[in-house]
């Protein structure tokens, strides 16, 4: 089995479909854009394509993605290999996704917020300057520890 992490666009909206068994199948396409400097130089972009198909817990995530969302899939990949209309021998890249992810944001979320990433450390808080580095908490805005002790959790 070959495991694959693919992040990308989705192509168009992802269509919900039933197994035989009746189990909802979500899929969609994902492009996957690369760029390289070719032999002479030049800079080449390529688009390759992958078909996802998702089953289980996730199937009703899948389902609220939008095409143009930028997703994170992973999963066992399966090849198929076929022959274009003109004849060409071609394969086809088939992810089952077990893990899907939004890297888009949520409509009318705001934009401006740092993207997600590492929480820093306790007693740190993420600095407003350019640099986004964490910086150390004066002690101002720390709350007193008692009410730190009486969290339900």
């Amino acid at each position: 089995m070959i495991r694959v992490s693919v992040l990308g666009y989705l192509g168009a909206d992802p269509e919900l479909r039933s197994s035989q068994k009746g189990l909802p199948i979500v899929s969609f396409r994902v492009a996957v854009n690369l760029a390289r400097t070719g032999a002479n130089g030049e800079r080449e972009e390529h688009t390759e394509w992958f078909r996802v198909r998702v089953m289980g817990r996730q199937t009703d995530f899948a389902q609220r993605l939008a095409r143009g969302a930028r997703v994170f899939v992973a999963g066992r990949l399966d090849m198929t290999h076929y022959q274009s209309r003109d004849g060409e021998p071609r394969t086809g890249f088939d992810v089952w996704a077990d893990d899907v992810q939004s890297l888009s944001p949520r409509v009318g979320e705001d934009t401006d917020r740092p993207a997600p990433g590492p929480r820093p450390g306790p007693g740190r808080h993420r600095d407003s300057s350019s640099t986004g580095a964490p910086r150390a908490a004066d002690s101002r805005s720390q709350p007193p520890v008692d009410e730190i002790e009486d969290l339900p959790f």
